[in-house]
């Protein structure tokens, strides 16, 4: 009878320190660490294939949120949202797994100069260029 016990107490105790030991600390966030992230922030996409550039007169801000419209209704789902001085940049990945890139580059105040890119060589890859493109181009008139 004491010997069943002491091995229930063993068993108990191993688990209590297996799932105790298991959790590893948070980890606080470097100097180093945070500058990287930072810097990586800054650093602009880049999506390889046909793209499609013109110039539009609105704000960066209000294009982007016209971009961001226009992607959703072409079924493209935005990965992230970013800008440094140079412009802004909404990075996705479309229904068919292609990248796609639209870049907003302000000219001068009131004029934006975007650029939609999408990745791959075939009429799909066309026909989403020329439909996002079509979009923005038609909602900033």
């Amino acid at each position: 009878m004491q010997t069943k016990s002491n091995r229930q107490f063993g068993v108990i105790l191993i688990l209590i320190v297996a799932v105790a030991g298991c959790r590893e600390p948070v980890p606080e966030p470097s100097v180093l660490g945070e500058q990287m992230r930072r810097e990586m922030q800054l650093a602009a996409p880049t999506v390889g294939g046909p793209s499609h550039e013109f110039t539009a007169a609105a704000e960066p801000a209000r294009l982007a949120e016209v971009a961001v419209e226009a992607l959703q209704e072409a079924g493209v789902r935005l990965v992230q949202e970013g800008s440094t001085d140079a412009g802004r940049w909404l990075p996705g990945r479309s229904l068919a797994d292609r990248s796609v890139l639209v870049q907003i580059l302000p000219i001068y105040p009131g004029r934006s100069t975007v650029k939609v890119t999408v990745e791959g060589a075939d009429t799909l890859t066309r026909e989403l260029l020329n439909r996002l493109a079509t979009n923005i181009g038609k909602r900033t008139r």
